[in-house]
């Protein structure tokens, strides 16, 4: 196997694609593409905001890509996206949606979490 992210995977998208999966069937994880073979996602698995492969980003599961979401260049958002790395993982205030809507539009929120977005309710 190699060391290389971007030769263990079959598809490499451009850098800054949003990136989502399919998780116990009802539930999406959004992820954001390097271009490298790899994805900065806010992840339960990992308990952060990691960097990794596209395997352990999907978990086996089938990737979509997500088009028409930023107005930035794809670079400017992968260099958003590593500045959180590290950051911790919490369902109700910074999970994976949370995450990628700061990176594309500067406001974390959860669409998937409706009216119990702890952001949301918080604001208000």
């Amino acid at each position: 196997m190699s060391d290389y992210p971007f030769e263990r995977t079959n598809t490499v998208y451009p850098a800054g694609t949003l990136l989502q999966v399919r998780a116990y069937g009802f539930i999406r994880h959004y992820g954001i593409a390097t271009g490298y073979g790899t994805v900065i996602h806010s992840s339960a698995r990992f308990g952060r905001v990691e960097e990794t492969d596209m395997q352990d980003f999907s978990n086996g599961n089938k990737v979509f890509p997500i088009s028409g979401q930023a107005n930035i260049d794809g670079a400017e958002l992968v260099a958003r996206a590593r500045l959180r790395k590290g950051q911790r993982y919490n369902a109700l205030f910074n999970n994976c949606q949370h995450f990628v809507t700061w990176v594309i539009e500067g406001k974390s929120r959860s669409e998937q979490l409706g009216p119990l977005d702890a952001r949301r309710l918080s604001r208000e």
